[in-house]
């Protein structure tokens, strides 16, 4: 009875810590790990690599609320605001140059010959009215299409953003010499983004001492006994014939 049930819990704790480490694997890849900038005036693509989680501070992150990349992937509703949509497309006249940007997010469904997934978006910074953004229909999210696709309203953030990583940010301006920028300079939120999350970590070592605690107590119960010639309360054999025991007890006359 004792070593099935050791044995059980062994089997729940293993099954318990597979299930934790599957339902982290997508918490931790919601976000892109690089952005490629491309479009006028631009000698170079501008790279911007570093943590993209959502909320996260950096470049990168920073890069990808702006352009709506994560109502893009999981739809409207949640934490980060979703850009308006626009019901009908802008004329062409009031766009604007145009800037593409394509974001390698781990995790997305990648294309035939594709190793990584990535998302195109095209993006007009300087458009009439404020920025818009143009994600082009028939891309893969995460094993499925795209929550939003099609023409969204940015801030005037996005076109800040945009200027800090080099884009002109109006015609005849000379681009920014760096193209290739690492992450921004929070190393400790950085770090912390890119760990395993603290309650994982937790909960996989309490079950892993559970299971070895069970483990060492299934080997104490199946251990046998052994006696030793030296401990006390036990006989050694006796070489020879044994002499009769004597008996003192007196007979009454």
């Amino acid at each position: 009875m004792l070593r099935r049930l050791i044995i059980l819990t062994v089997v729940a704790a293993g099954m318990s810590v597979a299930t934790a480490m599957t339902a982290a694997t997508p918490a931790l890849a919601k976000g892109p790990s690089q952005a490629r900038i491309t479009g006028p005036g631009l000698v170079r693509a501008i790279v911007v690599s570093g943590g993209g989680e959502p909320g996260q501070p950096g470049r990168l992150a920073t890069l990808a609320e702006q352009t709506g990349l994560f109502t893009v992937l999981f739809g409207a509703g949640g934490s980060v605001p979703a850009p308006a949509r626009l019901r009908t497309p802008p004329p062409k006249a009031h766009l604007g140059p145009r800037y593409t940007v394509i974001y390698t997010v781990p995790g997305v469904t990648p294309e035939p010959g594709s190793e990584f997934g990535r998302i195109r978006q095209d993006l007009y910074p300087r458009a009439a009215g404020g920025p818009l953004i143009y994600t082009p229909p028939g891309q893969r999210g995460f094993g499925q299409a795209l929550q939003a696709t099609g023409w969204l309203r940015g801030s005037p953030q996005l076109t800040h953003a945009l200027a800090q990583l080099g884009v002109p940010p109006r015609p005849g301006a000379q681009a920014a010499q760096q193209t290739h920028l690492p992450p921004a300079a929070h190393p400790v939120a950085h770090q912390a983004g890119s760990r395993t999350p603290g309650w994982l970590i937790a909960a996989a070592a309490a079950i892993a001492a559970a299971a070895l605690a069970g483990t060492a107590l299934w080997l104490r119960h199946r251990k046998p006994a052994t006696v030793h010639d030296s401990e006390p309360g036990t006989s050694r054999p006796t070489t020879g014939s044994a002499k009769p025991e004597l008996s003192t007890r007196r007979h009454a006359p």
